[in-house]
């Protein structure tokens, strides 16, 4: 993460973006400030939209994201249409006043890889382990 030191993840109200990100300007960043998980896109930092999400409506996101098509969890995310599109970019647009962030496929590989290695476990809940 770029907010914290590797590992620990994204400090409360600082933007983060995966490790694998590191060499590229452009990215999806993402912040938790108040229980609202906020994404961006580092080429419009500061200028273009943030969408908010729940806690909840993250895990929904990030299930859309990370699941197969057809799974149970690839279900919309409340006031957010999300396509991954077939070349593995992913839009991201809430229809209620149009804004839209658009990330390439470089950027969305770049932010899953961060998902599955745990980057962002201060922001997504890890699945509770048996023993």
């Amino acid at each position: 993460m770029t907010s914290s030191p590797r590992g620990t993840g994204p400090t409360r109200g600082r933007w983060a973006k995966a490790d694998r990100s590191n060499g590229a300007s452009n990215c999806v960043e993402v912040m938790i400030d108040s229980g609202i998980h906020h994404i961006r896109d580092s080429k419009a930092a500061g200028h273009g939209p943030v969408l908010a999400l729940s806690a909840s409506d993250w895990r929904r996101f990030c299930d859309v994201l990370l699941d197969p098509p057809g799974t149970p969890t690839d279900q919309p995310v409340p006031g957010l249409d999300v396509t991954l599109h077939a070349d593995g970019a992913l839009t991201i647009r809430r229809p209620g006043d149009g804004s839209t962030l658009r990330f390439t496929p470089l950027e969305v590989e770049c932010f899953l890889d961060g998902l599955r290695c745990g980057e962002f476990g201060a922001l997504l809940p890890r699945p509770a382990t048996t023993a």
